[in-house]
């Protein structure tokens, strides 16, 4: 008799394991999962490599700017899109740089460096087509004299 009793246990605690596990799995998968909060993606922020623009002066090279620029764009935008900003954000920064007649780099005075980022930005978002470049940064500027580089 007590090892029907047993036998009887036995069976019932398996039957109650089994009912319990089937309920459980049931209840969460009738549960909605919770709604994944929007994460914060905001503005991201870009280096481009560093640049060197030769600046020329009576016909031949006085010395190069080296400079890199760190530029903000909108997070999303930036992974759907197939041609990544990078690229023109370095061209235009070489044809300010470039063409910026302005700037004697020979007697060096206070650039109006502002003007050169916001011609980098404005050029960049035409291109592009929209506003995608929200702000261009500068990272490092410096100017080195041809007579100043290693032969």
């Amino acid at each position: 008799m007590t090892t029907a009793r047993l036998l009887v246990l036995g069976v019932w605690v398996c039957g109650v394991t089994l009912l319990s596990g089937h309920l459980a799995l049931t209840w969460r998968a009738e549960t909605p999962p919770a709604p994944e909060a929007a994460f914060f993606e905001g503005l991201e922020y870009e280096e481009t490599p560093l640049l060197h623009v030769p600046i020329i002066a009576n016909g031949e090279v006085q010395g190069y700017v080296a400079a890199q620029f760190v530029f903000t764009a909108d997070a999303r935008t930036l992974r759907q899109m197939t041609v990544k900003p990078h690229p023109y954000v370095r061209d235009e920064a070489l044809r300010a740089i470039y063409s910026n007649a302005n700037v004697d780099f020979s007697r060096l005075e206070r650039a109006d460096i502002d003007a050169v980022l916001k011609s980098v930005k404005a050029g960049v978002n035409g291109r592009l087509g929209g506003d995608l470049v929200k702000d261009v940064l500068v990272k490092e500027f410096n100017y080195v004299r041809k007579d100043q580089l290693r032969g």
